[in-house]
Parts: structure tokens; C-alpha cells; sequence
């Protein structure tokens, strides 16, 4: 018997849901993601150079129009993928520190965590273009927004446990980042070497060491 217009074929008690309609500003930022997760992929695998447009668009499944129409240019994709990566380490570095006793140790475990992100393969290759990709002092900014910060209140809660940093506290900081992004350098540079990994971290946890006197 054919339905009426008002009984519903819904089983009883249940009611017709409808999924939620995506934006176009979800669309967008899903497709940004997709982008940004498709290009570091590929970065680390081929490198930038060896790396098309095309094939980043055909990873991440969208059109090369939905490319441009997020980065106009492989660069600025790369930028996003290296400030992507840039967030993630200083989550790990964050989340490392917190295991320490005192800043002292909070230092050491930090940076050891650090030295160990940048012996993976697939963020040693990012982190070794990017100064030719993107230019040092891109780079080099895009570490003082992402790690000074964490530095500058290093030194300050030093300051608070007795320990005075060499110098004015946020030339020390800067100075430090400097070190150690020269460290991490060498370690992507022979991802895969580990004896010089822990030479690398040997001495830098000797440095830190004597860093506060």
C-alpha cells in the first residue's frame, strides 16, 4: 500500500537526519591542509626541486586551479609546509621540557629532542632546502617567531634559579638559537649517521652544560 504523504518511512522513534553541509571556508581549509600534507610528503620523499605542481596537486586529489588558487607558487607552499614543520618541533621540544626538573635539565632535554626530530628523513630534507627554497632570512625568521620566544623565557626563569646567562639574555638567546640550528644542520645534513648524531648531541649538551657557569 503506497504511503501517505504524511507517514514516514523512518523506522519509529528515529528521525531523518541530514549530514551537516560543509562550507566553502571548511572546503577551503581542507583543501589548504590536503595541499600542505601532499607537498611535505613529497618534499621528503623527491625534494623540492624534483617536485611538480602536478604531482602535489594529483597527491593531495585536487585540481592544479585549487592549487593556485591557495599558493600562487611552489615557494609559497613550501613556506607553509616549513612553518607547518617549524610548529610541530617546538611542540615536541615544548613537550620534552616539561619532563625536566628545573631549567637546567628542561635545556638539555629540549634541545636533545630537537637534535633527534631532525635526524628523521622526512623532516631532515625539508629542513635542508629550505634555506636554498626559501631564502636564509626567511628562514632564519620563521625560526625567531617559532623558537626565540621559548629561548627569551629560558633565560628569564634561569634568572629566576639563580643562574645568569652570559650577556645581555636576548643576544644569548638569539646566539643559541643560531648554535643550535647549525647542530640540527649537520645532523639533517647525514640523517642516517649516527655516530655523528650523538658526537652532535654530545657536544651540544656539553655546551648547555657550561652554558649557566
Amino acid at each position: 500500500m503506497p504511503a501517505s504523504p504524511k507517514t514516514s518511512l523512518a523506522p519509529s522513534g528515529t528521525a531523518r537526519r541530514r549530514p551537516p553541509r560543509r562550507t566553502q571556508a571548511d572546503r577551503a581549509t581542507r583543501t589548504r591542509a590536503a595541499l600542505v600534507a601532499a607537498a611535505r610528503e613529497l618534499f621528503a620523499e623527491e625534494g623540492f626541486a624534483a617536485t611538480s605542481r602536478d604531482a602535489i596537486a594529483t597527491r593531495a586529489g585536487v585540481t592544479r586551479g585549487a592549487l593556485y588558487h591557495h599558493f600562487d607558487s611552489k615557494t609559497a607552499l613550501a613556506a607553509a609546509v616549513v612553518a607547518e614543520l617549524e610548529t610541530e618541533l617546538v611542540g615536541r621540544v615544548v613537550s620534552a621540557a616539561r619532563d625536566g626538573d628545573g631549567v637546567r635539565d628542561q635545556l638539555h632535554r629540549g634541545c636533545r629532542a630537537y637534535m633527534d626530530a631532525c635526524a628523521d628523513p622526512t623532516v631532515a630534507r625539508i629542513l635542508v632546502d629550505a634555506p636554498a627554497v626559501l631564502g636564509l632570512a626567511a628562514c632564519r625568521a620563521l625560526d625567531a617567531d617559532a623558537c626565540l620566544p621559548l629561548l627569551e623565557d629560558t633565560f628569564a626563569r634561569a634568572k629566576d634559579e639563580g643562574m645568569e646567562a652570559p650577556g645581555d639574555p636576548e643576544v644569548a638567546a638569539a646566539l643559541l638559537l643560531g648554535f643550535l640550528n647549525e647542530a640540527a644542520s649537520i645532523i639533517a645534513a647525514t640523517p642516517f649517521n649516527r655516530a655523528r648524531r650523538e658526537a652532535v648531541t654530545r657536544t651540544v649538551d656539553a655546551f648547555l652544560t657550561k652554558l649557566f657557569g
